[in-house]
């Protein structure tokens, strides 16, 4: 039997709180999920989630493919499908539209990224730049390299989570896209490196505490407002630096480099046998991946051992003339 809620509880927007409420989810979930009911009610009109009709999803999916990717309708797709089965659940409507409505089919595109070589020569463009705050983008960079985390992991790096002394860096459940925690090797590089900043920094500022954020941007430069330096901050750090110096790189596609190189080296058994190298379990694990079929996407396909492959193809020999007479 269906409850009698009010108009209230039937707003989109108030199942997508609701939802984010009695959900584990990370802050930056919640905004999207939020972000996606105010989205909905925005472009369609409709508020009440006893109001969506498939017919609505058909015409908002049209809407969104003029003007966005299909990758984008996707995303959307299954934020609204998991708030409206939650609107299922907590008896509010008896079945969920969205149901009946498909996503859009995936195009495989080649994933964008960077080359090593673009990647040295944004380093290189940050080393010579004279602004204050370069260093420490350069020293963000290069955890990001020598590490293969992700933006929101830098971003939640405080300098308790480093251990100088067993050259591990532990990556918090919290800011982690899984939710679960682990640890991972320190680069000698990278170790050198942020041992130096540390010292700096607690010369600079006495009231330093290894619970200070390792990356706290606010230090060097008075652009940015809060206590932390955010994803969002981040994300706008870097799209400054690519325009400054001309090369396009973010955390993503750092991320992306480190998992392809990492990926594409001891994997000649895998290409030729699909036997999975113990080295790709070793990089599943560093890059936090759960399924050991994510690391594997990473291998590129080689020309050389597709020349192999190709050996195989023969056409059948013509038959004589006369022959099976």
């Amino acid at each position: 039997m269906m409850k009698n809620p009010s108009n209230h509880e039937y707003d989109l927007t108030h199942v997508a709180e609701q939802y984010c409420r009695e959900r584990p989810l990370r802050p930056s979930t919640q905004q999207t999920y939020i972000a996606l009911s105010l989205r909905f009610v925005k472009d369609t009109s409709i508020r009440r989630v006893d109001h969506i009709t498939k017919e609505a999803l058909l015409d908002w999916r049209e809407l969104i493919a003029e003007r966005a990717s299909k990758t984008t309708y996707n995303n959307y797709h299954r934020h609204l499908r998991a708030l409206l089965n939650f609107s299922v659940e907590i008896e509010l409507i008896d079945q969920n539209p969205i149901l009946k409505v498909r996503q859009f089919c995936r195009v495989n595109v080649r994933k964008k990224g960077c080359t090593m070589e673009d990647l040295q020569a944004f380093c290189d463009f940050l080393d010579q730049d004279s602004r204050e705050a370069s260093p420490l983008i350069l020293s963000m960079v290069l955890t990001l390299f020598y590490t293969g985390m992700r933006r929101s992991q830098l971003c939640g790096l405080d300098w308790r989570d480093i251990d100088f002394q067993e050259n591990t860096v532990t990556l918090r459940k919290q800011h982690s896209k899984n939710g679960r925690e682990w640890s991972i090797p320190l680069h000698d590089d990278l170790r050198e490196r942020l041992l130096e900043m540390k010292k700096d920094v607690m010369r600079r500022f006495p009231a330093f505490s290894e619970s200070d954020q390792v990356f706290m941007i606010q230090r060097y430069s008075h652009r940015y407002r809060g206590e932390r330096l955010t994803p969002e901050q981040f994300g706008q750090i870097m799209r400054r630096t690519s325009d400054r110096s001309g090369i396009r790189v973010s955390a993503h596609r750092i991320r992306h480099l480190v998992a392809t190189t990492l990926a594409n080296k001891d994997t000649e058994d895998f290409h030729e046998t699909g036997t999975i190298p113990y080295t790709l379990n070793s990089i599943k694990d560093f890059l936090g991946h759960e399924d050991i079929s994510t690391t594997i996407g990473y291998i590129e396909s080689q020309v050389s051992s597709q020349r192999k492959i190709i050996k195989g193809l023969k056409m059948p020999k013509k038959r004589g003339k006369g022959k099976g007479k």
